[in-house]
């Protein structure tokens, strides 16, 4: 038999069942949760449903027990009583798991469907883009301005490699945005089998952050090596796209996106040829002429050339104290005293 209880326990009940308390609305991916199984065990085995009794029974507030009655009626666990009017009866376990099965696959049905409707909206939208991209160039090619641009595109090409990706980095240290940027990207190309090129800097040994991101690329199984220079930045796709950057003085980034089988391939050759000589990263420095490390022997050669100590730094990616610190140590090695004197003496020993 069902226990009675008094007019103002039914007029709660009846809130209860009818009507949401107030402050608690259900969400679409409502589920049971202990205190919920807790509630319908109660109601199923001792045919208690006042939320006063309930609370008592189970030791928690009695606000919380009506919510928690609010909850199994919207799962169809509970349900009005038929012999009693702002009463509240257990719905059958084995009915109640049909209910709320059928419940969760119709969620998931609708789920799905949006799913399918988005991938087909996505991939509309990335063709269009696309075909724009590849209309708006000459002979193969586009120039891309703008940061954003430049990332949407770099974005686009991450998400179709699954062959190789080649890169040369320039800059020395990587911006933190770039890396936390790409990381995902590169991940799930990796985790697609494509296999990882890069090329940087000898300097990014001295920046933590990036020399951290490299390490996290090797892990993966991406090939890490470092150069004294590289001759720009460079993006190599699947042997099909190319990406130069544009001048590093420009008023706004630019990047020159290449579809050129020919240009590709030769850029793809450059590549090559840098990474024949590069240093794979964890190795010790190979010393070449006079013992110089090949960052030494490269900063020789620029000051050479006429470049400036800011041209120079900039082309080693190190600060320009860094710089001169690492010229005053060569004039000492060489026992010159001034930069010309230090020139010729290290063309004498065929250190450059």
């Amino acid at each position: 038999m069902v226990t009675r209880v008094s007019h103002a326990a039914k007029v709660s009940v009846c809130t209860v069942a009818f009507a949401e308390p107030r402050g608690f609305q259900m969400s679409e991916g409502a589920d049971l949760d202990q205190r919920s199984l807790a509630v319908y065990r109660a109601v199923l085995l001792h045919r208690e449903a006042d939320p006063a009794a309930l609370a008592k029974r189970l030791n928690l507030p009695e606000e919380q027990v009506s919510e928690t009655l609010s909850l199994l009626i919207e799962l169809s666990l509970l349900a009005p009583s038929w012999e009693q009017p702002g009463r509240l009866r257990a719905v059958s376990p084995t009915l109640g798991l049909e209910v709320l099965l059928q419940r969760e696959q119709q969620e998931l049905a609708q789920r799905q469907h949006r799913i399918e409707q988005n991938r087909a909206a996505l991939a509309s939208l990335a063709a269009e883009y696309a075909a724009q991209g590849q209309a708006g160039g000459l002979d193969d090619s586009e120039l891309v301005s703008g940061l954003d641009q430049i990332r949407t595109r770099l974005e686009a090409l991450a998400e179709s490699c699954v062959h190789e990706s080649l890169a040369f980095h320039p800059d020395g240290a990587l911006p933190e945005e770039s890396i936390k940027a790409g990381r995902p990207l590169n991940e799930r190309a990796l985790a697609k089998g494509a296999r990882f090129r890069t090329v940087y800097l000898d300097s990014i040994a001295r920046d933590r952050t990036t020399r951290e991101y490299a390490k996290w690329m090797a892990e993966r199984g991406s090939e890490i090596r470092t150069s004294p220079t590289l001759p720009m930045r460079l993006l190599v796709v699947d042997g099909t796209t190319a990406v130069v950057a544009g001048p590093r003085h420009a008023e706004q980034p630019t990047a020159l996106i290449l579809h050129s089988l020919v240009v590709v391939q030769a850029m793809r050759a450059l590549f090559e040829a840098y990474w024949e000589h590069a240093t794979p990263m964890g190795q010790p420095v190979v010393p070449v002429a006079g013992g110089l490390t090949p960052q030494e022997r490269e900063l020789l050669r620029l000051l050479a050339s006429g470049l400036t100590d800011e041209a120079v730094a900039r082309a080693l990616g190190i600060g320009v104290r860094t710089e001169r610190r690492i010229v005053a140590e060569l004039m000492e090695r060489l026992d010159a005293s001034s930069r010309f004197e230090a020139g010729v003496k290290a063309a004498r020993l065929n250190w450059i």
